[in-house]
């Protein structure tokens, strides 16, 4: 009886294995596509219940005068259009909000992990399905597919556009090339380090170059390898032939590319006549000026992203800096990637010293991987915690090997009646697990505005925002003015400037202004008390002021039908105070 029941696990094993043997394949499709649909729920879920960050209250609002308008123009300030075309096309749809702001990167992000199915001739299974796991789950990951930046969407075109060029490379099938040239353009239009990522793969692929030609594995030196490559591809082949069809691919693939270039970056124009793409199809003497146009707009922001154009802080050195960003770069890594992290140097550390057949695949995903924490931190002007995403993106490739490792052992483990070793491995894998989902409720869900939390950039507004906007929301659409903003933190007078309002300091009050047009509020502007006092006998439903402020409005509003609230507007940093007059609690609370 002890003998049977000792020996039913390994039984049990073994009968699964022979049942499935030569079905195993069958099943990676279905468990990646599986991880996808649970990486979508968790994207979708609560999307918009974070408010939204300066960065993002700051595309919105321009996406929103587009919508408004009509009119666009490539801002290299706020990176690349992508996002900007797709949100304009969901606005009238779904209408302006958080989450219809945040939807298109959310699927974007959750669609990520279909990509590896490309590497299915460089991979094992369990390898595959380990990497979408971790491209599905890491917290890094998951956090920055529910904020509305191009760092995701950026990412996951090259990665797509890299796994095509794999698979064109396995198949020779022209469609995967022309599929991986226009997911590099979509690339370029969706943040301008697209750039960096294509001389990363231009950096491995010489890497990997010179270890061939160093100790090459199928013949006897490099240069024998050289000569036995030249005569499997070129030798006895038709160059006649090959050249046009070659020529012929290549001008297609550009075409491609210069029609998605030229969809997204071409300014647009809501006048008739106006200097605009669509307008040019009508007017085709349009068209020189419009490509002129999108030129000097391509030129100008390479120039600031890639010329020299981002400044170090007062008081210090770029080399500060740099250590400064690495070192938060690392912190982050360690307490939100420790798993991906730790499994990527399993992976490519056994790929690399363990294994009789080296797989560029993995050899390339270390190498991107590692460049980019290297490098990020010294290209990048702010730091936040969305650098890491270029890293983990294609350190999950060594991480899925490193998982398959310990996930082979632990089954050979089991065939072998090695309880030991199949407990040891089990805690290494529950405790991944657990970090993970520990970690990811945290960071992700719970803790999503907090200061505490890492990947919470400084910008974020903090705790207490979503009730004083709401209450904003609901005194929106009242006769005369929704709300006045007051001080000099926050108001600045000018009545020229292209932002509405015109009269707030733009940059002191985002994302304000995002809520503002969504909620479509009529605002006016305060700067002295006369204006606060006038304002406060006229009943204006919500009075939003900078705490330098607090005495003034405190004194101004003194036995009036006003309740207080304060927010902070960025994560430790200006408090915002509120005031929300008695009826538009009272409407407010009956509402909810």
């Amino acid at each position: 009886m002890g003998s049977d029941l000792a020996t039913a696990p390994v039984s049990r094993v073994r009968e699964a294995e022979n049942a499935l043997a030569g079905r195993a394949g069958d099943l990676v499709r279905p468990a990646v596509l599986a991880l996808v649909g649970f990486g979508l729920v968790a994207r979708l879920v609560l999307l918009g219940d974070r408010v939204s960050h300066f960065d993002e209250g700051r595309v919105g609002y321009w996406i929103l005068e587009y919508v408004r308008t009509g009119d666009f123009q490539y801002r290299y300030i706020i990176h690349g259009p992508f996002v900007q075309h797709v949100d304009a096309a969901l606005f009238p749809v779904l209408g302006p909000s958080d989450f219809t702001l945040r939807l298109p990167v959310a699927i974007i992000g959750g669609l990520l992990p279909l990509w590896l199915l490309c590497f299915r001739d460089h991979l094992r299974d369990e390898e595959v399905v380990a990497a979408a796991f971790f491209l599905v789950a890491n917290p890094v990951l998951l956090y920055y597919s529910r904020f509305f930046r191009s760092t995701i969407p950026v990412a996951a075109f090259a990665f797509g556009a890299f796994a095509c060029f794999v698979r064109f490379y396995d198949t020779r099938r022209p469609l995967y090339a022309h599929a991986a040239v226009a997911l590099v353009a979509l690339a370029f239009t969706a943040k301008e380090n697209a750039a960096v990522y294509v001389l990363v793969w231009i950096g491995a692929a010489a890497l990997l170059l010179d270890h061939e030609l160093f100790r090459p594995r199928t013949a006897p030196t490099g240069v024998a390898w050289l000569r036995s490559w030249w005569e499997r591809n070129v030798s006895g082949r038709d160059l006649g032939r090959w050249l046009s069809r070659f020529v012929g691919h290549a001008l297609l693939s550009t075409l491609l590319f210069g029609a998605i270039i030229v969809f997204f970056y071409a300014p647009r124009s809501g006048t008739p006549g106006g200097v605009g793409l669509y307008n040019a199809f009508g007017n085709p003497g349009l068209f020189p000026e419009v490509f002129d146009t999108m030129i000097d707009d391509i030129y100008d922001g390479y120039d600031y992203w890639f010329g020299g154009a981002t400044e170090v802080g007062e008081g210090k050195s770029l080399a500060a800096q740099y250590a400064e960003f690495l070192g938060g770069l690392l912190k982050v890594l360690g307490n939100y990637a420790a798993p991906l992290v730790a499994f990527a140097l399993v992976g490519v550390l056994i790929e690399r010293y363990a294994t009789r057949a080296r797989r560029n695949l993995v050899m390339v995903g270390f190498y991107w991987g590692v460049v980019s924490v290297l490098g990020y931190p010294l290209g990048t002007d702010i730091f936040g915690a969305w650098l890491a995403v270029n890293a983990l993106v294609p350190l999950a490739i060594p991480a899925g090997v490193g998982v398959g490792y310990f996930y082979r052992r632990g089954r050979e483990a089991l065939l072998d009646d090695d309880r030991a070793s199949v407990a040891v491995v089990g805690v290494v894998l529950l405790v991944a697990l657990a970090q993970m989902g520990v970690v990811g409720a945290s960071g992700v869900y719970l803790d999503d505005q907090s200061s505490e939390n890492e990947l919470v950039q400084y910008a974020q507004p903090g705790e207490g925002a979503r009730e004083a906007l709401d209450r904003i929301k609901v005194a929106s659409g009242s006769d005369g003015t929704d709300v006045l903003v007051f001080g000099d933190q926050f108001v600045d007078g000018d009545t020229e400037a292209t932002r509405t309002p015109a009269c707030i300091k733009w940059f002191n009050t985002l994302p304000l202004p995002w809520y503002f047009g969504i909620y479509d509020s009529d605002v006016s502007c305060g700067k002295n008390q006369g204006e606060l006092r006038d304002a406060v006998e006229r009943d204006v439903p919500v009075i939003v002021a900078d705490a330098e402020e607090n005495e003034t409005v405190a004194a101004v509003a003194s036995g009036s039908e006003y309740e207080r609230r304060t927010f902070k507007l960025r994560t430790s940093a200006r408090t915002v105070v509120v005031l929300v007059h008695e009826r538009v609690g009272k409407s407010a609370s009956a509402g909810g």
